[in-house]
């Protein structure tokens, strides 16, 4: 017997009939608005050909991915008071990261990241998200 699909208990927007707005982030992640501001307002000022969509999860409510024509850049999944961003990379991204400035912090990005068959996530929550790096993964994703 297959189990029910239960909802996320910090899931933001779990209504299903109601698609969020933008304008609804601050007033529902709180704390962990700024750094995720900081993070997709880069990303938008750098790469204006990626677009966000907000789609719907039965685990998780409503959640947006943002897109490079077909590709998949950058999953954001929105709790009441954090964030969860989560960012695939390629072999060629990551081997771009580990020769940059952020070369030093990749062993231990590594150790915490899942492999999966398309690449290897790396996942942030409000506490651990760093605009910067994120911005960096950001940019080797998009580059490779």
């Amino acid at each position: 017997m297959k189990k029910p699909v239960v909802m996320h208990p910090d899931a933001a927007f779990p209504d299903e009939r109601q698609t969020p707005r933008d304008s609804d982030l601050p007033g529902v992640l709180g704390p962990a608005f700024p750094a995720l501001n900081a993070v997709l307002t880069g990303l938008r000022a750098s790469r204006p050909d990626v677009t966000p969509e907000w789609r719907f999860s039965p685990q998780s409510g409503w959640y947006q991915i943002y897109c490079r024509k077909a590709r998949r850049i950058l999953y954001f999944i929105p709790r009441r008071g954090d964030i969860r961003l989560t960012l695939i990379l390629g072999d060629k991204a990551i081997a771009a990261l580990r020769a940059g400035p952020h070369g030093k912090r990749m062993p231990a990005l590594l150790k915490a990241a899942r492999r999966l068959p398309e690449g290897t996530a790396f996942t942030f929550i409000r506490e651990h998200l760093d605009v910067e790096l994120t911005a960096a993964l950001l940019e080797a994703k998009l580059a490779h």
